[in-house]
C-alpha cells in the first residue's frame, strides 16, 4: 500500500509539474517567435497592454519577463511588484548556448514557481532571454492535502488490513483448531472418534476426510488384534488347563511307562488342537490385514473337485459309516486359484458336511458354470442349522452346538477361514438350511477362459 500511495503522489506531481511546464513553455515559445519581435521591442510601460492585447486571459497568473542579450532585464509584467525571475549564470550560459531551461524556484519566501527560460536567435546570434514563470502554491496546496490524505489513509488501510487479515486468518484456521483439538481427544482407548468435517469440498475438509479414513483403517486394524488377543486367549485357556492337569496329574500319580504314555498322548493332543487354533487365527489375520500370499494359476475346477472327492471316498471311516460324497458337474470351468488354499475351503466345507450327515447317506458336491463365474454347491442331509444362528456360522469361534463341537475336534475357525480364503480369491459364500433338508453352502469364483493347448512342431 505504501509503494502503490507513493507511486499515485508521484505520478500527480509528475502530472502537475508537466501540465505547468506546458502552459508556460506555450506562452515563452510564442513570446520568441519572430511575429513578436515589435513587442519584445516595445516599451516598458505599456508592456503589460501589450500582453493582454496579444494573450488575454493566457497571461493571467503569469509572470514574464524579457532579457538582452547580456541578461541585462529590460521588460516585465507589472504582478512582479518589483521582484525579479532569477536568471543565474549557469543558467545563462546554457541558454547562450541554445538550451532552454525549465526550474522551480523560490522567491523571497514566496510559494515556489516553476520557470522556463528560452532564448531568442537572429542571424545565429543570441538577442534576447524570454522567462515565463507560474506560481505553484495551488498546484502545491493540492500536493500537501494529497499527502496528508496518504498520510492518514495508509495507516488506517494497514490498520484494516491487520484487522481484516487477523479475522480472515482465525476463520481460516478455525477448522484447523477444531481438527486439532478433536486429534488430540483421540486415543488408543477412543479410536471410534472422528473429525468434524465442514466443508468436504476445501483443503481443509478433504484433509479431515482423509485423517478420518486413516482412523477407520487405524481403528480396524486395532480392533483385529484385539479381537485376535481376545479369541486366542479364550480358545486356549482349555487346552491349556488340560495340559496343566495332565502334568500335575503325571507328577503325583503316574507310576508306570503306560500311564506316562497316555499323559503324554493327551497333552499331544491338546497341543495339536492349540497349534491348529494359532495356525487358523494367523492366517485370518493376514488375509483380513491383505498380506496373506496366494500362489495363484490356472486351475481346471472340474479335475480339482473330482480328485478331491475321490481322495474322500478312500478313507476307511467313511466306509465304515456308509457316508459317500457325489461330484455332480454341470459342465466345465477354470479359475484362477491357490491350489492349497482351495483345497482348504473346499475340505472344510465338506468335513462339516459329513461330519453331521447321517451314516448311509450321501454329501453331494454339484458344479455348476454360470456367465463369468461358477457356483459349487456342498448339500448335505443333516440336521440343519437354526435360523437364528444361520447369520453368525462365519464369525469366529462361533458353534451352533456348542457341547459338541470342541470334543468333535472343530475349533469353530472353520467357516470363518473359508469365507476369508473365499473372498481372497475374489468369490463369495452363500449358506441355506433348513431341518428338514439339511445345510447348502454355496462357493462362487470367478472364471477364466478356457486355456488353448499349446502345440509344438517337429521338422
Amino acid at each position: 500500500m505504501l509503494l502503490f500511495s507513493s507511486f499515485v503522489y508521484l505520478t500527480i506531481r509528475a502530472d502537475i509539474y508537466k501540465e505547468s511546464d506546458r502552459e508556460i513553455q506555450t506562452l515563452a515559445e510564442a513570446l520568441a517567435s519572430p511575429t513578436m519581435e515589435p513587442f519584445r521591442m516595445a516599451a516598458p510601460s505599456v508592456f503589460d497592454q501589450v500582453l493582454e492585447d496579444f494573450f488575454g486571459p493566457k497571461i493571467d497568473g503569469k509572470f514574464v519577463q524579457l532579457f538582452d542579450q547580456h541578461g541585462t532585464v529590460t521588460a516585465a509584467s507589472k504582478n512582479l511588484n518589483q521582484m525579479r525571475l532569477p536568471l543565474s549564470l549557469p543558467t545563462f550560459q546554457k541558454v547562450a548556448h541554445g538550451k532552454v531551461i525549465r526550474e522551480t524556484q523560490t522567491i523571497d519566501g514566496l510559494p515556489p514557481m516553476r520557470i522556463v527560460t528560452m532564448p531568442v536567435f537572429a542571424d545565429q546570434k543570441l538577442v534576447s532571454i524570454v522567462q515565463v514563470g507560474t506560481s505553484l502554491n495551488e498546484k502545491v496546496e493540492t500536493l500537501r492535502k494529497l499527502l496528508i490524505v496518504f498520510c492518514i489513509s495508509i495507516p488506517l488501510g494497514i490498520l484494516f488490513l491487520c484487522g481484516g487479515g487477523w479475522f480472515l486468518a482465525g476463520q481460516a484456521l478455525k477448522p484447523v483448531d477444531l481438527i486439532t483439538r478433536s486429534a488430540q481427544r483421540i486415543t488408543a482407548e477412543n479410536l471410534s472418534q472422528r473429525l468434524v468435517v465442514l466443508n468436504p469440498n476445501d483443503e481443509i475438509g478433504r484433509l479431515a476426510e482423509t485423517f478420518n479414513s486413516t482412523l477407520e483403517r487405524l481403528e480396524a486394524s486395532f480392533n483385529r488384534t484385539r479381537r485376535f488377543f481376545t479369541d486366542i486367549s479364550h480358545e486356549l485357556r482349555t487346552p491349556l488347563t488340560i495340559i496343566r492337569g495332565e502334568a500335575e496329574v503325571g507328577l503325583k500319580w503316574a507310576k508306570e511307562p503306560e500311564e506316562f504314555r497316555e499323559i503324554i498322548q493327551s497333552t499331544l493332543d491338546e497341543v495339536k488342537w492349540m497349534s491348529g487354533i494359532v495356525e487358523s487365527l494367523l492366517e485370518l489375520s493376514r488375509a483380513e490385514e491383505g498380506g496373506l500370499h496366494l500362489e495363484m494359476q490356472e486351475l481346471d475346477l472340474c479335475e480339482f473337485l473330482a480328485t478331491l472327492v475321490h481322495e474322500l471316498n478312500q478313507q476307511a471311516q467313511l466306509h465304515e459309516q456308509g457316508k459317500v460324497v457325489d461330484f455332480i458337474p454341470a459342465g466345465q470351468a477354470w479359475v484362477q486359484g491357490d491350489q492349497r488354499r482351495l483345497r482348504q475351503i473346499f475340505m472344510n466345507l465338506l468335513d462339516n458336511a459329513l461330519k453331521f450327515t447321517p451314516a448311509d447317506t450321501s454329501v453331494r458336491v454339484e458344479l455348476t458354470p454360470r456367465d463369468g463365474s461358477v457356483s459349487v454347491a456342498v448339500i448335505d442331509k443333516g440336521p440343519g442349522i437354526p435360523p437364528d444362528d444361520l447369520p453368525h456360522i462365519f464369525e469366529r469361534f462361533y458353534r451352533v452346538d456348542k457341547a459338541r463341537n470342541r470334543s468333535d475336534g472343530g475349533s469353530g475357525l472353520g467357516l470363518s477361514l473359508v469365507k476369508t480364503l473365499t473372498e481372497a480369491h475374489s468369490g463369495w459364500i452363500e449358506v441355506s438350511s433348513s431341518s428338514a433338508t439339511g445345510s447348502t453352502f454355496v462357493v462362487s469364483l470367478p472364471t477364466i477362459p478356457v486355456p488353448q493347448p499349446i502345440h509344438s512342431k517337429t521338422s
